[in-house]
């Protein structure tokens, strides 16, 4: 039996070529770093990365500097498609005790992070299975369509929730998935009455290292840059939710790598964060833009979520239908 056989499968189906396939553990693939690094149209024949499908690692004994090593995982993430790397995961839990989550690094290669086997609380209950008999579920419920004034369509297309009870009681669950369609964080909006709860409890990993329902966004498509997850209920479908003013290093790079057409709408308060969000974002397109990154400047006090909420939804689309770009040398657009 060879170990591993399944994951030599995806390896063959990338690279085509594979000596050892399917007859041992260890085998051996042409490098693409090799290639690329030599300026070759075609792979070139000398087959100097070895892959160990028992060990979960491959290492290339040309590449020194820098050296192209790691678990197959990364291997596979960085030259296969999405389904390779999907499949991959679904066998590295069979196979190895220790899978891993990927993530770019500034290289625009994957690099090794610990994998988080992220998990809904056990208290929570999704909004469709909500028993209107029952006053602490019809406080969710009433919080949600009276209070924020969302469209009950949101809870089965995002799997939102609550939890009455646990950690995380008394607040409402916004679930995030990758674009495997595997859960990788969540966030928790307290609605009780307790001013010493924090408004927000998410869960306990990095935000840094998750694009909030990546599973949803179409890079081909307009996308809306917003601070938080009401704000993204009260735009087109379509945004990414930057958890905070800062726009981090894996967001950058899946946008660097998709060039989309981008709205920044970011909070009234966040006048300096937006100008700086809009300087790193003209790295990726150059400062001659061709109106693919475009700003809404919100004037006031309201956030684009307290803009729908008292105003209507018509409102948010005339704002985007204001959006303009960014004249750096003249930030008349944020006169209040």
């Amino acid at each position: 039996m060879i170990y591993g056989i399944e994951v030599q499968d995806i390896i063959q189906n990338i690279f085509t070529e594979v000596k050892g396939y399917r007859k041992s553990e260890q085998i051996k693939v042409c490098c693409p770093k090799c290639q690329e690094r030599d300026g070759l149209l075609y792979p070139d024949g000398k087959f100097n990365l070895e892959i160990n499908t028992k060990k979960n690692v491959f290492k290339c004994w040309k590449c020194d500097d820098p050296k192209y090593s790691g678990s197959i995982g990364k291997l596979i993430r960085n030259h296969g498609t999405t389904y390779d790397y999907k499949l991959y995961k679904s066998y590295s839990r069979l196979y190895y005790n220790n899978p891993t989550f990927y993530i770019p690094s500034d290289n625009g290669e994957y690099e090794e992070e610990e994998y988080y086997n992220v998990k809904l609380p056990i208290e929570f209950i999704p909004f469709t299975d909500i028993n209107t008999n029952l006053k602490s579920h019809m406080d969710f419920y009433n919080y949600w369509v009276l209070n924020r004034q969302f469209d009950t369509s949101f809870f089965e297309e995002y799997n939102i929730g609550f939890c009455t009870e646990g950690d995380y009681k008394d607040r409402i669950i916004i679930p995030s998935y990758n674009k495997f369609g595997e859960l990788n964080y969540f966030i928790g909006r307290y609605i009780g009455n307790n001013k010493k709860e924090p408004k927000y409890k998410n869960v306990d990993i990095k935000k840094t290292n998750i694009i909030f329902n990546e599973n949803k966004i179409d890079w081909d498509s307009t996308i809306y840059l917003v601070e938080g997850v009401f704000d993204m209920f009260s735009l087109p479908p379509n945004a990414i939710i930057l958890l905070g003013k800062e726009l981090y290093p894996l967001i950058y790079n899946q946008i660097k790598e998709h060039k989309p057409n981008l709205v920044l709408v970011l909070d009234p308060d966040a006048i300096k964060e937006s100008i700086n969000i809009y300087r790193e974002l003209l790295t990726i397109y150059g400062y001659h833009n061709n109106n693919k990154i475009k700003l809404v400047p919100l004037k006031g006090k309201e956030d684009i979520d307290e803009i729908r909420k008292n105003k209507g939804h018509n409102a948010v689309v005339e704002l985007l239908k204001q959006a303009v770009e960014l004249n750096l040398n003249s930030l008349d657009v944020f006169d209040k």
